[in-house]
């Protein structure tokens, strides 16, 4: 979509979008306040997510995203002139892999992989690899089971190559139909619930990342979650029922961690 102060519009022919736009689904409910929720903790807590926000048409909910992947031209006095897209990667295509393998159960990428292509290709690593380690720590907290490689991205701009701002941000496990299998393993397990301080320090060997310093990023990201919570809150009952459910398990983690 294409948004304009308060009028969103379809782009016609070749005209760049600024926005995506995501309709409420039936057989979820509340996905639409699940996911804003989600993507406000995540930039709550300082995390580069992009910007979301809801609304309403005709009795349907909607969430719309802002498009990171764009750039605005300006003249000579500074006047913004020209929406240009920026090409951009996800995570499946940088490394060869279709997209209907998304999974790595389907083989689809995997979390070393992952780790391996921001160390090599990022013209920021050491940056970019701590944003996509709290990028999985963030996921598991909040019970986002469905963070694929199609999740992660590289836009490519002015000549730099950084991981892109989060999206797609969502606590699955809020809905018992949707899998508990979590997209890409963390330390060999695929299970959010059986993680372990081990399986966190299994993933540190496998990116390459210090032990000590993932065992302490987790309950760190844990504790910023539950501070920052309240003032994210929303009073839409779905939203209310994902806070008190990333709630819980953020305080099992804590502990988990600190033991």
């Amino acid at each position: 979509m294409y948004v304009s102060g308060n009028k969103i519009s379809i782009p016609l022919g070749e005209s760049p979008s600024t926005h995506i736009l995501k309709p409420a689904i039936e057989r979820f409910e509340g996905v639409v306040f699940n996911e804003a929720f989600c993507m406000k903790l995540a930039r709550g807590i300082g995390m580069n997510a992009a910007h979301t926000e809801t609304g309403q048409v005709e009795g349907i909910d909607y969430l719309l995203a802002q498009r990171y992947d764009r750039t605005t031209s300006s003249d000579a006095s500074g006047v913004p002139q020209t929406l240009k897209r920026e090409h951009q990667e996800d995570f499946c295509q940088a490394l060869g892999i279709v997209p209907e393998n998304k999974y790595q159960a389907e083989g689809g990428p995997s979390l070393k992989q992952c780790f391996a292509l921001v160390r090599d290709a990022s013209s920021a690593p050491v940056i970019d690899l701590q944003a996509l380690l709290d990028a999985v720590i963030f996921n598991f907290l909040i019970g986002n089971h469905d963070a694929h490689g199609k999740n992660f991205s590289f836009p490519y701009s002015g000549g730099q190559t950084r991981l892109a701002p989060l999206y797609d941000l969502l606590s699955t496990s809020y809905y018992p139909e949707l899998s508990p299998k979590m997209a890409m393993k963390i330390g060999g397990e695929y299970s959010s619930a059986k993680i372990t301080v081990k399986h966190f320090e299994r993933l540190a060997e496998e990116a390459g990342l210090g032990k000590p310093m993932v065992r302490r990023r987790v309950p760190e990201l844990a504790e910023a979650i539950l501070s920052t919570m309240p003032a994210v809150t929303t009073d839409h009952p779905v939203a209310l029922a994902v806070a008190k459910l990333i709630q819980g398990g953020c305080e099992r983690t804590i502990k988990k961690f600190k033991a």
